[in-house]
């Protein structure tokens, strides 16, 4: 699907290895936004500030020479970004602090805990999309195709009956992938709806007064909204802060061109990697000691 997203009103050994890491996932970078699209989205609306759209924007981007595709989450609505390839590519930063632009209390710990909560579950459900069935392929059976007689209708019966139940099957795992399908969405944009009401202070509803959504958005942003991120496994909360670098255009190439949103991805936590790093490292000692005590084999 492509559009434009418009949104108004709000902005030695081992060790080393790991402080390798470590350092290089903090240090700045330059991304590059190439193109942005989005799958499904609903509106909603952000109490005092009017109607958005509330999806996951799926980006291909650059960053320092590579290229990668993320899922952002908007953390602002005072600027628009339109759903397109991008030309020229849009310039962002990771050096800034996530911080807030709407009226009243200024994010503290807890809301930064929250969108970093929401962006991993929210990438964790961008994921896991459900698998759809294959096409419904087996041929009723006609009964022509039967001998006459008692022993040919009862071979027919069975094969007919086998038959619905085949097809009464599909039907069913269709309508519970169509269902899938509708619930992950609905989630994943209770997840945007919840990440502005965190940072915005604001109540933000559906448009269409569905109040099972509204209710998620409530619980998604609350201080236990641990107890909501459920059916995708551990929810880290580490996240990546992304802003617009001003560009300029117009004939003398100095005219401010207006800013494209801000957004937020989740990204593993340097602890989760410390751990991982030095799970590897121990079984690979395990393995060095049992080679070591090994029996010598011809």
């Amino acid at each position: 699907m492509t559009g434009v997203l418009r949104m108004r009103a709000l902005k030695s050994g081992l060790l080393g290895v790991v402080a390798a890491f470590v350092a290089s996932a903090a240090s700045a970078a330059t991304i590059y936004l190439d193109a942005g699209s989005m799958e499904k989205s609903r509106q909603v609306t952000i109490q005092g500030l009017g109607n958005v759209l509330a999806p996951p924007v799926q980006f291909q981007a650059t960053k320092n020479g590579q290229e990668f595709n993320f899922i952002g989450w908007c953390v602002d609505v005072y600027h628009h970004i339109s759903l397109k390839d991008y030309a020229p590519d849009l310039e962002y930063v990771d050096t800034n602090a996530l911080t807030t632009d709407f009226g009243g209390a200024p994010l503290d710990a807890g809301d930064v805990r929250k969108v970093g909560l929401l962006a991993n579950y929210g990438q964790l459900l961008f994921d896991d999309r459900p698998t759809a069935p294959g096409a419904f392929t087996q041929v009723k059976p006609v009964r022509s195709s039967y001998p006459t007689g008692s022993a040919g209708t009862a071979a027919y019966n069975a094969a007919l009956a086998a038959y619905n139940a085949a097809k009464a099957a599909h039907t069913a795992a269709t309508n519970a992938y169509n269902a899938a399908v509708s619930t992950r969405f609905t989630r994943l944009s209770a997840v945007q709806g919840a990440i502005w009401q965190v940072v915005s202070n604001r109540n933000v509803t559906s448009v269409n007064g569905d109040a099972a959504f509204d209710l998620l958005v409530d619980q998604l942003s609350s201080d236990n909204l641990t107890d909501y991120l459920t059916g995708v496994g551990h929810v880290r909360q580490g996240f990546q802060l992304i802003t617009p670098v001003q560009q300029f255009g117009g004939r003398n190439g100095r005219t401010p061109l207006p800013l494209t949103q801000s957004f937020v991805i989740a990204v593993p936590e340097p602890t989760t990697w410390v751990m991982m790093i030095l799970g590897f490292g121990m079984a690979g000692a395990a393995i060095r000691g049992r080679r070591r005590h090994a029996p010598a084999t011809l």
